[in-house]
């Protein structure tokens, strides 16, 4: 896994945000994703976020050991559906620790690791 110097400062601004949600969470999503191994595949972190009824794949990349940006990915490029997606979301045991942030499931995991860790 990456190392990340989250100390820095060198987070992403909102310009390079091209989701739909609050920008300014880059620290604690990022703390949220750092202890979650099965989150961290190829060369960045991915997690789903819910904005209302449209949760969606995210993915926080990193480059040079800090964080460079946060983007909403095409789940069809991967082979991930919406009710791959909607499952994972309704299958979080617990309410998730950031509001609207969500786990991707070991469906998920499986299908984003066999395209993206060559």
């Amino acid at each position: 896994m990456a190392e990340i110097d989250k100390s820095s400062g060198n987070m992403p601004n909102e310009r390079d945000w091209s989701g739909p949600q609050d920008p300014m969470r880059y620290s604690e999503v990022l703390e949220w994703l750092s202890d979650r191994r099965e989150a961290y595949i190829g060369s960045a972190y991915y997690y789903i976020r819910s904005a209302g009824d449209n949760p969606m794949i995210c993915r926080l990349n990193i480059s040079g050991g800090c964080l460079y940006s946060m983007e909403v990915i095409d789940n069809d490029n991967y082979g991930i559906t919406d009710e791959d997606i909607d499952e994972a979301v309704l299958s979080q045991e617990e309410e998730p620790e950031i509001p609207g942030y969500y786990q991707i499931n070991i469906h998920i995991e499986k299908k984003l690791r066999a395209i993206l860790d060559i």
